[in-house]
């Protein structure tokens, strides 16, 4: 029954990367079939929470709604000062199997229940689909145009200067910013092209030295995707990585946040030509001290900026 359902319980919401504040100024999930009705996109406020992660959560129509095949959104960059717009063909037969399949996998409460559009510099454009325990699938994935709109109408306020829209947006980027984020987007700028490297995809596996065996394995990626599937051989370079061991006796679970740029560039040099990379932990107790490494058959390269906390 659940291959003929096309309508189904789910909302809309939003996301931008940290470090480069977005806004977005109009947007709609636009249903299939249609033209212009859907449902909207949460506007208004500044957006620097990560890329990937939901910042709001409006409920909001009809409870059962049809799937969109179409996304039509305004956006301002605040790093750049530039305004962009994109209408995009989303893949309808996509979204619709996974909800359906969220619907085999639980009847009585469906896995997939949110999309999620995440705007950054440059005008790219994401599309996930979310589902219950921090399931994400990447669905869409494009580039919108620049365009010129009138401040005052883009963001409701009477300006009445050039001074003033300049102020607003200074002001705008000092409110979620902190002094030395400030500092680094005037000396280094933007990495324009960073959310298209996130997703490039490589021949990876986690292992554990010293003889040791990884278990129930979790990955959330840069590109925004998570799952639970360790059979993936070829897949993006992690954001997060979790799992469990044994040390001394004691079965223990670790956490590993990696940083994207340090990370990005190993895969990119150990990885290239379809090389089987491996990513290798030496757990410890305390887990701060947990080292990690990435190699392929002939380099290896020490990562120092990753994260393993104890809690």
């Amino acid at each position: 029954m659940s291959n003929n359902i096309t309508k189904f319980e789910w909302d809309a919401t939003e996301s931008a990367p940290e470090h480069y504040p977005m806004e977005i100024i109009k947007g709609t999930f636009i249903y299939k079939g249609e033209t212009e009705r859907g449902l909207y996109i949460p506007s208004g406020g500044t957006l620097v929470d990560g890329w990937a992660d939901p910042v709001s959560s409006h409920v909001t129509g009809d409870k059962y709604k049809p799937l969109p095949d179409k996304l039509d959104i305004y956006f301002f960059s605040y790093a750049e000062k530039q305004f962009y717009h994109g209408k995009f063909d989303l893949p309808y037969e996509k979204i619709l199997s996974i909800f359906q399949q969220g619907v085999d996998m639980n009847s009585e409460h469906p896995v997939y229940s949110r999309i999620m559009v995440g705007i950054a510099p440059g005008g790219n454009v994401a599309v996930w689909v979310l589902g219950s325990g921090r399931r994400s699938i990447e669905v869409f994935f494009g580039e919108a145009k620049k365009i010129n709109l009138d401040p005052s109408s883009a963001f409701s306020l009477p300006f009445d200067s050039k001074e003033q829209i300049d102020e607003y947006i200074k002001e705008g980027l000092e409110e979620v910013l902190d002094k030395n984020e400030l500092e680094d987007l005037d000396n280094n700028g933007i990495p324009f092209g960073l959310w298209a490297r996130y997703r490039n995809k490589y021949r990876w596996e986690p292992v554990l030295s010293n003889g040791l065996f990884i278990r129930n394995i979790g990955y959330e990626f840069l590109n925004g995707e998570r799952n639970e599937d360790d059979n993936v051989l070829v897949k993006p370079a992690p954001k997060k990585i979790s799992f469990e061991t044994t040390i001394n006796g004691k079965e223990t679970i670790y956490m590993i946040e990696f940083d994207d740029i340090e990370t990005l560039d190993a895969f990119e040099k150990l990885g290239k030509n379809n090389q089987k990379v491996y990513i290798e932990f030496t757990p410890t107790i305390p887990r701060k001290n947990t080292k990690v490494r990435i190699y392929n058959e002939k380099e290896s390269i020490t990562l120092k900026k990753y994260i393993s906390d104890d809690w």
